[in-house]
């Protein structure tokens, strides 16, 4: 992975890297162009790319994260954002989620190699973590990638959130902000703010989606994923 495109995302995102995140975030990026020759983890490989769509993006969510807070990175993939974040972020507490075993293992070899602490690869499906006590309302911070409906990514979140908590989610140019009101008050939640940003060589523009956590979510949700999906709130 080239240093140099590297840095060059950090500053475009307000990050500051010393010189062993920069050398980690290029291990990370190695191993996953390897493993991505094996099993499809990313259609994104080439190094400018990378750099720009996976950790520039990612990296623009760090500044909503306040200090020392636990983060749960929900449909994580390859690792970003979560991972990404981690990596410049040492103060977080993060647990990346994905229903798809062999992003989960890529990603436990990466924190493996990488000796990350307070870091934690989880095989399991949104809905059934949020019905789960071990993890209902525990994270300050829920982020999600997907392109997932807003609504059906905020019924999927918000339970993981503690009350004063917020949930980050990354959309295109469609925020979808407008349809999901209801649905984001009705699991406990307020649209806060919609941070629009663009990344180099994208011509279209991207939204950070910034729900907060004022009350408790009612126990029935999630629902299940068949009647999340075929019932939108």
């Amino acid at each position: 992975m080239n240093r140099l495109l590297v840095e060059q995302a950090a500053h475009r995102a307000g990050i500051e890297l010393s010189v062993g995140m920069t050398e980690q975030v290029c291990e990370f990026i190695e191993l996953l162009k390897e493993t991505n020759d094996k099993i499809n983890l990313t259609a994104i490989t080439d190094d400018e790319a990378i750099a720009t769509l996976h950790l520039e993006d990612s990296w623009r969510v760090s500044a909503h994260i306040p200090e020392n807070a636990t983060l749960i990175d929900i449909g994580t993939g390859a690792g970003f954002p979560g991972l990404a974040l981690r990596i410049v972020r040492p103060d977080l507490d993060v647990t990346l989620v994905d229903a798809t075993l062999k992003k989960v293992t890529f990603l436990q070899k990466v924190i493996d190699l990488l000796e990350l602490d307070a870091t934690t690869a989880l095989h399991a499906r949104a809905e059934d973590l949020g019905r789960d006590q071990d993890f209902r309302d525990c994270y300050d911070v829920a982020v999600a990638r997907a392109v997932t409906a807003l609504p059906v990514l905020s019924e999927l979140c918000l339970p993981l959130v503690k009350r004063g908590g917020r949930l980050i989610a990354m959309k295109g140019s469609d925020d979808q902000t407008a349809q999901s009101k209801r649905a984001i008050r009705m699991l406990g939640g307020e649209l806060e703010e919609v941070i629009r940003y663009e990344l180099p060589g994208m011509d279209w523009p991207r939204s950070l989606v910034i729900i907060s956590k004022k009350e408790m979510t009612a126990s029935r949700y999630p629902r299940r994923m068949v009647t999340i999906r075929n019932s939108p709130l």
